[in-house]
């Protein structure tokens, strides 16, 4: 997949009053800066492996442990990490010749992000 959780993240800074957990789904592609901007800021990252993706793509799931206060900041990296994209794809994807000339293309958004935020009772990081 290519996408490593980098281990420069101090435990004490990280692990510190995560009340949340951000489950991220995010195009592969945009991964790895995701995972370098959110260690560089001290967020506690782990990747959880993950099929499927819009166009094949792939997607990445990261959990990230936050504090509630940090909520703010942590969508604004998000937003400036992974914005969206627009791409144009064959009305019928399924079509024998979806490249035909005369094939009609629509509109699609890309990449950007995914969250879920469900609060955490404890955390540990062993």
């Amino acid at each position: 997949m290519g996408v490593q959780v980098a281990t420069s993240v101090r435990a004490s800074d990280a692990t510190s009053g995560i009340d949340r957990a951000a489950v991220v789904i995010v195009q592969r592609w945009q991964a790895q800066g995701l995972v370098d901007a959110l260690t560089a800021h001290d967020y506690a990252v782990t990747v959880v492996k993950a099929a499927g993706g819009l166009l094949g793509q792939g997607v990445v799931t990261l959990v990230v442990g936050l504090a509630s206060r940090r909520l703010p900041s942590f969508f604004s990296l998000v937003r400036d990490v992974c914005p969206g994209t627009t791409r144009y794809i064959p009305y019928d994807a399924e079509a024998e010749f979806p490249w035909h000339p005369e094939c009609e293309l629509v509109e699609v958004r890309t990449g950007g992000a995914t969250a879920f935020i469900v609060p955490v009772e404890r955390f540990v990081q062993l």
